[in-house]
C-alpha cells in the first residue's frame, strides 16, 4: 500500500468484476472500416483493401489488418468498469499484447467478449496506481478464437 493510502481503493464489488465474461457483441467487419482503418496506419498492402490482390496473395477475401481489432468494440460487449471508489483522475495506456489464433477477413460476422483479469495496486513514480488487465477475445460465427488482446490501463 502507498504511504497516505490507508485501505485499498479496490472495492469488493470491484474484485467482483474480475473474471467475468460480458455477452457477447457482434461485428460486422466491413471493407469500408478496413480500408479507413490502413489509411489511418499507414498500411499500403493492397491486399488489405483490394479483392484481387487479395486473390493473388493467396486469401479468399482482403484479411483484416493485425492490429484492427483495437479500432472495433463490438457493442454489447462493453465491460462494466469498476468504480475505484473515485480513485485517479486519469488513464494511461500501459501497453496491449494481440494473440492471432486465426485469421478474419471483410464481410465475416466477429462475436467480442471481455473480462478484467486483474486490478492491482502499486506505487510507480507519479504516485499510487490501479492497474488493470482487460481481456478481449473475438470470435467467429463457428465459435473458433480469432484474436485475443490484452490491454493494461494504469489509473493515476
Amino acid at each position: 500500500m502507498h504511504a497516505g493510502v490507508e485501505q485499498s481503493v479496490i472495492t469488493d464489488a470491484d474484485r467482483a468484476l474480475i473474471g467475468v465474461e460480458t455477452l457477447s457483441g457482434y461485428h460486422l467487419i466491413e471493407a469500408g472500416a478496413v480500408r479507413r482503418f490502413c489509411r489511418a496506419v499507414g498500411l499500403e498492402d493492397a491486399y488489405y483493401v483490394d479483392l484481387e490482390a487479395a486473390h493473388a496473395a493467396g486469401y479468399p477475401e482482403r484479411p483484416v489488418p493485425p492490429t484492427f481489432w483495437c479500432a472495433i468494440q463490438a457493442t454489447g460487449s462493453e465491460l462494466p468498469r469498476p468504480h475505484l471508489g473515485g480513485f485517479g483522475t486519469r488513464t494511461v495506456n500501459g501497453g496491449t499484447d494481440f494473440e492471432y489464433l486465426k485469421p478474419a477477413y471483410v464481410g465475416q460476422t466477429v462475436a467480442c467478449t471481455a473480462r478484467i483479469l486483474s486490478l492491482t495496486e502499486r506505487t510507480v513514480r507519479a504516485g499510487h496506481a490501479v492497474v488493470s488487465v482487460i481481456e478481449h477475445t473475438w470470435r467467429d460465427m463457428s465459435g473458433d478464437v480469432l484474436t485475443r488482446a490484452r490491454l493494461t490501463g494504469i489509473r493515476l
